[in-house]
């Protein structure tokens, strides 16, 4: 009788276990899919779940940047696994899409609760830094403080209704005791509207608290103090130190509590990638990879202020390059996305007009010299002449496969490497494939066959017309290009 009664518990405590865990699966109304590591190395892509922000993950001149993207790309390579972004405009959505299964982890500058830790699992820190007030104690800088900013916006949705005073304070607060009383605006999240709620508790006063919506940045806040707009917030002490380079009257002063751990999270039921993650983490971090990385994105404090005031900070300006207008107006006439042109450019020459390779292409678009004249190019340098007949080419290029790749998707591919190594080296490649079986109008395939003709052995196949080509670089080229253009499409308007 004893031992069935253990039974009886046991399979009870399994049951209120089992209950137990589905309510934590169902936090966010949905249960969290099952994709742990195994099954992202089948699709071979790491999927990133993130916000824009001047720091963790962005795009200027032209390139993706930020401390969180960086890391997460090194880790992807090492595995093995291509790095997908996706931009999420509001950090309320981050953990239902990530339990949804639109990503794999979260990276958007993070900080562990105990109220977010039942909706996922956070991997080991990857900094820490501390909770600093950021006040104003000078004038306006107009020059600086020019560029815009999208409003905050109430519950309700008007436009700068968290305004307070534009006049600059009589005494700055030099003690976190001296807040009671004091309005604070806060990114929206519990770490910081939890710690300012224990310490109102403590100080003489009430704190008004007032969390403002999730698209709205700690970078947004601290621009906002600067310009008088609100009176105080609370930010990341090395966020705050970049921003007091760039806004010279703002006060990052005093400390508000305990230091807060910088984490990424994937799903709760992915332990293998948890796992790993920390693992990789824990390798890292006495490394060099690290300590670089850190000090590119928190302590070069030139080269922040000097993408703070860019015009090409794309995701705060929606400008890629100067030559933008020249983008959209000549990639109409071949019916292209303006960003996957700038895609190209930025792939081709980085924007530099007078750039000119080892084999003599010239311009934003690279023209060989023969192409050039072919297509009525004058002045290579030029950048109008050069994208007028980079898009002439491009055009050619498009009605020659049109009739050969039915798929739009795929006939991109095939535009792409031809712009990069002409035609008749891609041609090659699909006769390869015909002769040792895949699929010609597939650029997987083609693809492959490309990279063999680095080698003698096919080169010189009788069905090679076009000889030694090295593959390796069109395939690449057709990568890195599509590659940027999804992060174009993600942070600058079309």
């Amino acid at each position: 009788m004893r031992s069935r009664a253990i039974i009886i518990l046991s399979i009870a405590g399994l049951v209120i276990l089992s209950l137990l865990m589905a309510l934590l699966r169902k936090q966010d109304g949905i249960e969290p899919i099952l994709r742990d590591l195994e099954a992202i190395k089948q699709r071979d892509t790491l999927t990133v779940l993130t916000t824009y922000s001047s720091t963790s993950y962005f795009l200027y001149r032209g390139a993706p940047l930020g401390y969180e993207y960086e890391l997460l790309r090194t880790f992807a390579q090492e595995k093995g696994l291509e790095l997908r972004t996706v931009v999420v405009r509001n950090q309320d959505s981050l953990f239902h899409m990530l339990n949804r299964g639109d990503g794999d982890v979260v990276a958007a500058r993070l900080m562990p609760s105990d109220e977010t830790a039942r909706r996922v699992k956070f991997t080991k820190s990857l900094y820490e830094t501390n909770p600093v007030l950021v006040q104003r104690s000078g004038p306006l800088d107009t020059a600086k403080l020019g560029r815009g900013v999208d409003s905050l916006l109430d519950p309700a949705g008007n436009a700068d209704a968290y305004t307070d005073s534009t006049v600059i304070r009589a005494k700055l607060i030099t003690k976190p005791s001296e807040l009671g009383g004091e309005k604070i605006h806060v990114p929206k999240g519990p770490v910081y509207k939890n710690m300012l709620v224990e310490l109102s508790d403590k100080i003489t006063g009430d704190i008004q608290v007032v969390e403002v919506p999730g698209d709205v940045s700690s970078e947004s806040l601290i621009q906002r103090v600067a310009k008088g707009e609100i009176q105080l917030t609370v930010a990341p002490e090395n966020l705050a130190k970049l921003n007091q380079g760039y806004y010279t009257n703002i006060v990052i002063y005093p400390q508000v509590g305990p230091s807060n751990k910088v984490v990424w999270a994937v799903r709760r039921n992915s332990p293998k990638l948890l796992d790993t993650l920390n693992a990789w983490i824990t390798e890292k971090q006495s490394t060099q990879t690290f300590t670089n990385l850190y000090n590119k994105y928190f302590v070069d404090n030139r080269a922040y202020q000097d993408r703070i005031a860019s015009n090409y900070l794309a995701g705060s300006t929606s400008s890629i390059s100067k030559y933008d207008h020249l983008l959209k107006q000549y990639s109409v006439s071949i019916g292209w996305d303006w960003r996957l042109l700038a895609a190209q450019t930025y792939q081709e020459s980085k924007f530099i007009p007078n750039a000119r390779s080892w084999a003599g292409a010239a311009g934003l678009l690279q023209l060989m010299p023969p192409t050039a004249r072919e297509f009525g190019v004058r002045n290579a340098n030029d950048p109008e002449d050069n994208v007028r007949g980079a898009t002439k080419f491009i055009k050619w290029l498009t009605n020659y496969w049109d009739d050969k790749i039915i798929d739009p998707n795929e006939r991109m591919k095939f535009i792409l490497a031809s712009y990069n190594t002409g035609h008749g080296h891609v041609e090659d490649a699909r006769r390869l494939v015909v002769k040792y079986g895949g699929d010609q109008n597939k650029w997987e395939d083609v693809a492959y066959w490309l990279l063999q003709k680095s080698k003698a052995q096919y080169y010189n196949d009788p069905v090679v017309k076009y000889g030694y080509c090295r593959g390796l670089e069109p395939v690449q080229y057709v990568s890195k290009i599509l590659d940027r253009w999804e992060h174009y499409k993600q942070l600058v308007v079309a």
